[in-house]
């Protein structure tokens, strides 16, 4: 698999706050989630409180960056920046960790619900990149 399979063109989404660092983190192809202090509970997307204890500034750790999917679809029209890459899936994402993340998968057919994925690195232009899927065990060369 290529890079140029993981990439594609598209708006940088506005980010502000906690996202904002999300979004750095993934400049650095880091899959960072929040985990609590005090309750150790794992949440994404990031909040400045817990989701389950509301305890204030939950702190960032790095991701397995390892999952299974969740639910899935296979997008069949063409949306921008997926020109001539139709079909493409989107799927959301249970990372090992809990958190539940909307993302893409990509290289692989047999796409099904339970299914183990790990993470790549897409950019979509601009110094932007986000994170995609792979079926696990894929070679770690493209991203």
């Amino acid at each position: 698999m290529t890079q140029a399979e993981f990439d594609y063109a598209a708006p940088a989404p506005p980010a502000t706050g906690e996202e904002a660092v999300w979004f750095e983190h993934c400049r650095g192809h880091r899959l960072m989630i929040q985990r609590c202090s005090r309750c150790s509970g794992y949440q994404f997307p990031p909040r400045s409180v817990c989701k389950q204890c509301l305890a204030g500034s939950p702190d960032w750790v790095e991701a397995s960056g390892r999952g299974t999917v969740f639910t899935y679809t296979i997008q069949h029209r063409e949306a921008p920046g997926f020109a001539g890459r139709r079909p493409y899936v989107v799927a959301m994402v249970e990372l090992s960790e809990g958190p539940r993340l909307l993302s893409r998968i990509v290289g692989s057919d047999d796409i099904h619900i339970g299914m183990a994925v790990e993470v790549r690195w897409a950019s979509i232009g601009n110094d932007f990149d986000v994170p995609v899927f792979v079926s696990a065990g894929e070679p770690a060369s493209a991203g």
